[in-house]
């Protein structure tokens, strides 16, 4: 067994430990809410308002893609909160479903380098005799 070989074992067991801990963020129970919450700050456009100063009046939304077309919903002060751990928990869980794809990527490509490290050429290519 070649060193090569060796520390690409290593290396396939510290990127197998890593996906089995990513898998265990993807596993969690919580509930989630796809799309993304914020503060949206905007003018009323009535003169004297305090908006007119520049002290911009907020309203809680959630936004995310429908159909192609962002949609935005105003979130009622009495579900913020819990809209905010939410889409937070998505947030979280996409996150994390993208360091799987890489950390899966990362495998394979060991897993490739080791099955290059182990393949034979057969038949064997004769030299030709030189004319």
């Amino acid at each position: 067994m070649s060193a090569d070989t060796s520390k690409l074992r290593q290396q396939l067991w510290r990127a197998y430990a890593a996906l089995a801990r990513t898998l265990r963020r993807l596993q969690r129970s919580q509930p989630m809410v796809r799309g993304s919450f914020y503060p949206l700050r905007r003018k009323c456009g009535k003169p004297n308002c305090r908006c007119a100063r520049g002290l911009l009046h907020a309203t809680y939304v959630l936004t995310r893609s429908e159909q192609g077309r962002d949609r935005l919903y105003t979130v009622p002060k009495t579900q913020r909160a819990q809209l905010r751990q939410w889409a937070g928990e998505y947030r979280r869980y996409q996150r994390a479903r993208a360091v799987l794809v890489k950390r899966h990527l990362h495998l394979l490509a060991i897993v490739d380098q080791m099955a290059e490290q182990r393949l034979l050429t057969w038949p064997e290519k004769k030299e030709q005799p030189h004319a």
